[in-house]
């Protein structure tokens, strides 16, 4: 099953969070064939600390490591749709519907939200 992780797994890997290293390190060896949408992508390099030179390279570097999934009009419009239906933020909704439109699992922090939407699989990689 393909695996796609939320930007939760990736700012607690910029955070130095262990399991989060072991995740990034197996998606690094190929031993897990890991997603993320654009989104993500967006709002890593969004924060603050990608104002310095070094932390905007690890950032890019980062998401390099992952299969990077544009937001398309399919997406756009099931997110709209979970967003009606879910009330969750629209970020959280366009990472579910990148999620669904894959088949994947979603790999997450945030269950409590996530675990709402019921036409996507997700767990934390972390139990």
């Amino acid at each position: 099953m393909k695996t796609f992780l939320d930007t939760s797994i990736l700012v607690d890997y910029l955070r130095g969070f262990k399991p989060s290293k072991s995740i990034v390190d197996k998606v690094r060896g190929g031993q897990i064939d890991a997603y993320i949408s654009a989104l993500t992508e967006a709002e890593l390099l969004s924060g603050s600390e990608c104002q310095t030179e070094d932390r905007l390279r690890e950032v890019l570097a980062l998401v390099s490591l992952f299969r990077k999934l544009d937001v398309d009009n399919n997406i756009c419009r099931t997110a709209g749709e979970f967003k009606r239906n879910y009330n969750l933020s629209l970020a959280d909704c366009i990472i579910a519907a990148t999620a669904s439109a894959q088949e994947a699992k979603l790999w997450t922090r945030d269950l409590k939200d996530f675990k709402r939407i019921k036409e996507i699989d997700v767990e934390s990689p972390y139990s």
